[in-house]
């Protein structure tokens, strides 16, 4: 019998759940930069832009970007592997400069926004190294846009109680956005994070609440002539709620985070 690729379907659950970023919608209250280079919603400064609004247009990219693992702080075990696709979607306000100024448009009427959120899907890798090591990967492209982003992690678990089934861990990770020829932007961040899990079938399903608090740092730096603006570096914390559930060999996490600018995160992988 034919097997159906896993990670295919995966991608799809997900993207089915959170619509993606620069579809057209109702009218808003801000007149879009239009450029056709370019078939979806991509990063270029508009001369308008101001050092206020690239200050927080900085720390707003610093949370739609972060590296969300949606996993708890329980260690993977050395050898382990799993390989998700996952998707969040972070509430800003597409009509600020912040954003309005950073971006161009295929038209006067597709925005950056559909829904209530940007959203941002891709894939991620983890594996454990170690006892307690944990290391992950994240990458994403809009193929019909000039940008894409890609980051890593390490997990170091703090505590592991096999007998009361919770755990400690903390990450550092970094993601970077490559592509547009306007700006670079990065992002560092240092999690600390406790779960419990939670057996309710002791042969495929386990479910695996979690919460912690982060705080990232934001850094930008504009590389065009069109503007002539300072570097911005931008700190915040956020606080994050989530669970996983294992099925089997599939894990299926959501998880909410709490911030300047809130985010919701959904993610469907397998393990092996």
């Amino acid at each position: 019998m034919r097997r159906t690729p896993i990670l295919p379907v995966a991608l799809a659950a997900v993207l089915a759940v959170v619509p993606s970023t620069g579809s057209a919608q109702t009218a808003k209250n801000v007149q879009l930069h239009v450029n056709p280079k370019w078939k979806e919603c991509s990063f270029q400064l508009d001369p308008s832009l101001t050092q206020a609004a690239w200050h927080r247009f900085t720390g707003e990219a610093g949370l739609v970007s972060y590296f969300r693992p949606l996993t708890d702080a329980k260690p993977m075990g050395t050898g382990n592997f799993e390989v998700s696709a996952l998707q969040w979607e972070t509430g800003i306000d597409d009509e600020t400069s912040a954003w309005n100024d950073t971006f161009v448009h295929p038209d006067a009427e597709h925005w950056l926004m559909e829904g209530s959120g940007l959203a941002f899907p891709g894939v991620m890798a983890r594996a454990g190294v170690s006892e307690r090591v944990d290391v992950g990967a994240y990458f994403t492209k809009n193929p019909g846009a000039n940008y894409g982003f890609y980051g890593g992690q390490v997990q170091y678990n703090l505590v592991d109680d096999v007998s009361g089934n919770w755990a400690a861990s903390t990450r550092v990770s970094f993601v970077s956005l490559y592509g547009p020829e306007d700006l670079n932007l990065s992002v560092y961040g240092l999690d600390l994070v406790a779960s419990r899990q939670y057996t309710l079938n002791h042969r495929w399903l386990t479910v695996s609440p979690y919460a912690g608090i982060s705080g990232y740092l934001s850094s930008s730096h504009e590389k065009t002539a069109a503007v002539s603006l300072a570097d911005e570096r931008v700190t915040g914390t956020q606080a994050m709620v989530g669970a996983v559930a294992e099925v089997s060999r599939f894990r299926i996490a959501m998880e909410y985070n709490m911030a300047r600018v809130r985010s919701t995160s959904l993610k469907v992988g397998v393990t092996f």
